[in-house]
């Protein structure tokens, strides 16, 4: 039987070590939309915009600290994604939106 597959889970022993993984919720046009339409405010914070996006798409993970104490989860407590690295930010970023032509390259 067909079914949707929005949220959809990856798996990240690059960024957290062999075994870990996170799920994500994929964009919607009407969302990608509404991202493209925010690039032509002045005041627009990409960094910010995409915080925003991962503390509202990443459904749940595996994901430890440096201690290997396992991290909340996102929708309990959207805060733990400021204790986020670059990399993991970035990882995140390209599950929740697909990889962009730059992304593919360094693939």
């Amino acid at each position: 039987m067909v079914k949707r597959r929005r949220i959809v889970k990856f798996d990240s022993p690059e960024i957290q070590g062999e075994g870990s993984w996170a799920r994500v919720s994929q964009l919607t046009v009407k969302e990608m939309r509404e991202i493209d339409k925010l690039k032509d405010v002045e005041s627009f914070d990409s960094f910010e915009l995409a915080i925003s996006t991962i503390k509202s798409h990443v459904v749940e993970w595996n994901w430890v600290d440096d201690d290997g104490e396992p991290m909340p989860q996102v929708p309990d407590s959207p805060e733990v994604v400021e204790a986020l690295t670059d990399y993991e930010v970035e990882f995140l970023g390209i599950c929740i939106r697909g990889p962009q032509d730059e992304d593919l390259k360094n693939l």
